[in-house]
């Protein structure tokens, strides 16, 4: 690969990060807050499959849902299990 397919291929990566980032529901503090709560009680008390710790870190911290939930849902977090999975390693990836 040359000097200036490299170039591009980095300037893209770039790219893709900065529009994963802009695209985050809400800040990072906040999304690293809720991914900590979830996995605390994913760990804890196991996943049933549902959003019931995520719905419950949203409504205790008066985080607006729909966009929340909407952002997890497109990054793979169906369910509390995969909020910690597959979501947060997205959010990780592009921090």
């Amino acid at each position: 690969m040359e000097s200036s397919d490299r170039d591009l291929k980095k300037n893209w990566k770039l790219q893709q990060r900065q529009l994963a980032r802009a695209a985050f529901p809400v800040a990072d503090q906040l999304l690293e807050s809720l991914f900590d709560s979830v996995e605390s009680n994913v760990d804890v008390h196991g996943c049933d499959h549902s959003l019931r710790f995520t719905t419950q870190w949203i409504s205790e911290h008066e985080q607006p849902e729909q966009p929340i939930l909407e952002w997890l849902a497109a990054h793979g977090g169906h369910c509390d299990c995969e909020v910690v999975t597959n979501a947060a390693d997205h959010w990780e990836q592009n921090c």
